[in-house]
Order: structure tokens, then C-alpha cells, then sequence
């Protein structure tokens, strides 16, 4: 390093010197920049790929050339589909990464971790057999379709309908794919039927505009609608009598696959044993927290009846069901104006509309569910879906469910967590990061840690009205680390279902339909459970991080611009990123 050094000193005295050493450095730009190509024609290769064998997932990514098709759920489609990606990541691998830029060494790694976790969900998890909600997924793509504002209407009602009239065979096809699924995906799928079947006139006005002046189309949408109905009262039924009697498969998805995720897909340093342990002590700490603020809000009550208490003395005022939405627009506005305000988060340019959600996604997606944009679509409009209660129900009942979901105290939560500073502001900032690879990327620790940091910077920002937003945070954050428990407790055996279901019975004071919901969710979606909790603990280490080492320089705007910006990477290249970014402003400074 000393001869180094001392060489440079020197070089301008040494023109011949000085001309290699700038040729050694373009060399190694115009070699990154044709890796960095070879990378670009790789992944378009990708995409190719996935639109070719997975229309339904291309039209997800904003690819819409196939819109009109559905994904074919038979074997071969699936060993066709491998090979492929098997020889594209063979590709990959060709491409020589040291000369690539920082940035773009990401991109390859992302790219690889995409094929590999596509390669073994193809290969290993028996999907086809194992999921029968997985022939149900038609629905939303056709929801989609002909909702989603990214092309002109009537070419996209025209490709929904498409998709629609193809679903009975779908339906078909998984009578002779099923065998032996988890019982609990068999039950929640025929809850699936039930609500379609119930909600199918819920499709009838997304096609209004296209058969408004064309009987022959209104037919069409007619008889596809009666068609699609019977085919869901056919597959209910048949799951009812011919698979839910011998529905004996494992719900968990082993050690091994657990572990997999956790290093390809998240690229986490955390054996499964090691996971479990650690959100274990999360757990008891989120616990502790949420006991200390208990007795700050209510002691008496507490040691009367500990946080469970205080929990049940929650404020439940709300707004009248009809009212919701309006009111969801409201606190949304006044979350602009005031992070506008305080300057701690970019303003996002980008629409959002608020809607009613419709019936069949009901037993499926959270009752307040953020719907970003595809994330290669140029025209982008963010949806926030949200499931009112049947205003048609019993007085009593709709109060009992306004109460239990919709309080204000809620809904400012929602607000932060879905909107702004949440969701809603971090798919509009990751949207500009200029690489494509980055905007297909699935990376749920930081997607999900930034939208539960979100609720924390709201507090830190006075945006909540109530100091009961504090407890509920606080309460949040328990159940997050509750879901991460069981997470890597279910998946990994060493929890049982019973077990699982117990864990949020004797610890959170679920009821058994709450809790079995709950086990249904983290069962279908192996270490999505965990990610929120460990996001949020990247996020608030990255700031103390940045906010300790740069002192009276740190500037919380700029820390939060940069990271969002960063994209759908995964947790510790983003805090590679950001360190590598810091040095780099510390020798401009020097």
C-alpha cells in the first residue's frame, strides 16, 4: 500500500505511466459496461421466459402481451418452464462480476436469487398437488385486468374476459392435479368458492363500460359469469367430498425449505434454529414493552388485569361504515400535509385511489390491503382496498366489526403503515431507481420494515392524535413477533398446527378463529411472517447507524430518500449500499 501510495505521488512525472494507468481504468469501465449489457440481455431473457410459461405473473410484473392468457397448471408446463430458467441462470453465471459497478453486482445477485427461488418453487413444493387455492389465483388476475388503469379500457375488459372463460378448465385441471393437501388449505379454499360464488356479481360492473353499447358483449360477459359460477359450486364441492376426507399433508414447509428462503431468497445470515431463538427473545421483549406501556396508560387497570386489560379499554370510536373510505382519504391528506411539513420524507407523486374491496379477495389479503402498481407499467396508480363489513348485517354485529377494525385510533395507523410515510410512498420512491431488475424484485424484509418503521416515524412526528397510538404500535409489534415465532416455529416443526394455534390463544388472547386464521396466513407463505419484524430492526439499526457516525451532519430526509431509493434489494445490500455511499462522501469532503 506504501509503494502505492508512493508511486501516485510520482505519476505525473511519468506520462507513460499516467496513459497506462487511465488506460487500466477505462479498460475496466468498458468491461463492466458489456457485463453490466450481457446482464440486461439476460434478464430480458427472463421475463421472456416467465411470459411465456406464467402469463399470469407477467401481467403482475407489468409485462402485458399475454394478458388475454392463463398460466397452464399441468407438469409439463412446469418441466418446460425449469429448463429454461436452469439455462438462463446458467447464463447468468457466465457473466463475470468483477468488473461490474457496486450497484450492478447487486442487480446480478438479485437476478440470481430470483432464478434460484423460482427454480426451486418449480421444482420442490409440490405446488400442484399440494395448493388448492392455487387455481383460484385466476380470479385476481382477471380483477385485475379490468381494474387496473395501465392501458386503454376496452383492450383490457376484451383480455378479462379472455382469462375468465378460461378459468372452469383451470378449475378442471386441479381435479386431476390434488392429492393429499394440508387440510387447512383445503378449508380455506372452499371459503375461497363460497365468497366467488357469492361476489361473482362484483365483476358485473368492471365490464359495464365495455357491453354498455354492444348486446352480442353483454352476453358474452353474461354466460361467462354463469359459467365461472358453476365451475366454482363443481370445485367446491369437489374439494368438499373428494379431497377434504383425506386432506392429511404436512402444512409445513420443513427445515431445509425454511432455511433455503431464508439465505437465497432474503439473504439473511440465520439458520432456521437460530431464527426461531431470535424472534423468541424478540418476542418476550415486545412483550415487556407492551406491559411497561400498559401501566404507563392505566396502572390500576393493569394490575388488575394486566395489558390484555388496558387493550380492552381502547377508544373505539369510529366512523359510520359508509363513511370509511372518506375518511381514510382524509387522514391521507392530512398525512401529506403534515410530512410535508416537518420535510422527513419525499413527497409522493404518484395516485392513489381508495376503494371498496371486492368480495372474493375478502378471505385472502389483509382488510386494509395496499395494491401497488406493476412495477414495470408506465402509467402507475397505486389501490388501497378496503373490506367493509356488509352494511346489510344485524345492528349489533356491524358495530361489534366497525369496532374491532375501524376505530380512529386504527385507522391513523393504517394510514401511516399504508399510505405515508408507508407503502403507498415506498413503491412510488422504488419505482425511480432506474433498474428494472430491481423494480421486479421481491424483497419483503425491507418492503415490510419500511411500512412498520413507518408507523414509528409517525409517532416520532406527531402525527397521531391519540397517545393510545402509542400502545397499539407498541401492540403491533408484539403480534408481528408472535407471527415471527410461530413462523419459524410451524415451518420448521417445532411447532405442531395445535401448538401454533395455542401460541397466539395463551399469548395474545386470540380467539380460535383468530388464531387458526392466523396459522393459515403464515402457513401458506414461508418467512413472509417474519419479515416485518426483522425489517423494522434493519431500518432503525441503519438510521442509528447513519444518525451516530454523521452526528450534527445527519439529515433524516436525506437518509430516507436514499434508502427508498435504493429499491426492492435485499436487507444487507442495502446497508452495504448505504456504508459504501458514506465513504464515498466523506472523501468528496476531504
Amino acid at each position: 500500500m506504501k509503494k502505492a501510495a508512493f508511486l501516485l505521488l510520482f505519476l505525473p512525472s511519468l506520462p507513460g505511466v499516467l496513459t497506462a494507468y487511465e488506460g487500466q481504468l477505462a479498460t475496466h469501465e468498458v468491461e463492466g459496461a458489456l457485463e453490466k449489457t450481457k446482464l440486461g440481455e439476460v434478464f430480458g431473457q427472463y421475463l421472456a421466459t416467465i411470459q411465456t410459461y406464467d402469463p399470469e405473473r407477467a401481467t403482475q410484473l407489468g409485462i402485458h402481451d399475454a394478458d388475454n392468457l392463463l398460466t397452464k397448471r399441468n407438469q409439463e408446463r412446469v418441466n418446460t418452464q425449469l429448463e429454461a430458467l436452469r439455462k438462463i441462470r446458467t447464463k447468468l453465471h457466465e457473466i463475470d462480476r468483477e468488473p461490474l459497478y457496486p450497484s450492478d453486482a447487486i442487480d446480478y445477485g438479485l437476478l440470481d436469487r430470483m432464478l434460484e427461488t423460482d427454480i426451486y418453487n418449480l421444482d420442490k413444493s409440490g405446488f400442484l398437488a399440494l395448493r388448492p387455492h392455487y387455481y383460484l389465483e385466476p380470479l385476481r388476475s382477471v380483477f385485475d385486468v379490468v381494474s387496473r388503469d395501465y392501458k386503454d379500457y376496452n383492450l383490457r375488459a376484451g383480455a378479462a374476459l379472455s382469462r375468465m372463460k378460461q378459468i372452469p378448465d383451470v378449475l378442471l385441471q386441479a381435479e386431476r392435479n390434488l392429492s393429499r393437501p394440508p387440510r387447512i388449505w383445503v378449508e380455506n379454499s372452499i371459503r375461497q368458492c363460497e365468497h366467488a360464488i357469492k361476489t361473482i356479481p362484483d365483476f358485473v360492473p368492471l365490464f359495464r363500460g365495455y357491453t354498455l353499447y354492444d348486446p352480442l358483449l353483454k352476453s358474452q360477459v353474461d354466460d361467462a359469469l354463469e359459467k365461472l359460477k358453476a365451475a366454482l359450486t363443481r370445485y367446491r364441492d369437489f374439494l368438499k367430498k373428494d379431497v377434504l376426507p383425506s386432506a392429511d399433508g404436512d402444512p409445513a414447509a420443513g427445515e431445509y425449505s425454511y432455511g433455503f428462503y431464508l439465505e437465497r431468497w432474503h439473504a439473511l445470515e440465520m439458520t432456521p434454529g437460530k431464527a426461531y431463538r431470535a424472534f423468541r427473545g424478540s418476542f418476550r421483549r415486545a412483550v415487556s414493552d407492551l406491559k411497561k406501556e400498559a401501566f404507563n396508560i392505566d396502572p390500576v387497570l393493569y394490575k388488575q388485569r394486566g395489558w390484555q386489560g388496558v387493550l380492552e379499554k381502547l377508544p373505539r370510536e369510529h366512523p359510520d361504515a359508509k363513511d370509511v373510505i372518506r375518511i381514510f382519504r382524509e387522514e391521507s391528506e392530512r398525512a401529506h400535509q403534515h410530512f410535508d411539513e416537518y420535510k422527513v420524507v419525499p413527497y409522493p407523486q404518484q395516485r392513489l385511489v381508495m376503494k371498496d374491496m371486492p368480495g372474493f379477495l375478502a378471505p385472502v389479503v389483509p382488510y386494509v390491503y395496499f395494491a401497488e402498481p406493476f412495477p414495470l407499467d408506465d402509467n402507475r396508480v397505486s389501490e388501497l382496498y378496503i373490506s367493509l363489513p356488509d352494511a346489510s348485517m344485524p345492528a349489533e354485529r356491524l358495530e361489534a366489526a366497525m369496532k374491532a377494525g375501524f376505530s380512529y385510533v386504527q385507522i391513523e395507523l393504517l394510514t401511516a403503515y399504508a399510505v405515508l410515510p408507508g407503502m403507498h410512498l415506498r413503491s412510488y420512491e422504488a419505482a425511480n431507481n432506474a433498474s428494472r431488475i430491481r423494480r421486479v424484485s421481491n424483497q419483503p424484509v425491507l418492503s415490510n420494515g419500511w411500512a412498520c418503521y413507518s408507523e414509528l416515524l409517525a409517532e416520532e412526528m406527531g402525527f397521531y392524535s391519540s397517545y393510545w397510538s402509542r400502545f397499539m404500535r407498541i401492540y403491533l409489534k408484539a403480534l408481528r413477533a408472535a407471527r415471527a415465532v410461530v413462523d419459524a416455529g410451524l415451518h420448521t416443526r417445532r411447532m405442531d398446527y395445535a401448538e401454533a394455534v395455542r401460541f397466539f390463544e395463551e399469548n395474545l388472547g386470540f380467539s380460535r378463529g383468530q388464531a387458526e386464521q392466523e396459522v393459515l396466513r403464515i402457513s401458506i407463505s414461508p418467512t413472509e411472517g417474519m419479515t416485518h419484524l426483522l425489517g423494522l430492526d434493519y431500518v432503525t439499526e441503519m438510521r442509528d447507524y447513519f444518525k451516530t457516525t454523521e452526528q450534527k451532519h445527519f439529515d433524516l430526509r436525506n437518509f430516507h430518500a436514499y434508502f427508498l431509493r435504493l429499491g426492492n434489494v435485499t436487507a444487507e445490500s442495502a446497508r452495504g449500499e448505504m456504508r459504501r455511499r458514506k465513504k464515498e462522501q466523506e472523501k468528496m469532503i476531504r
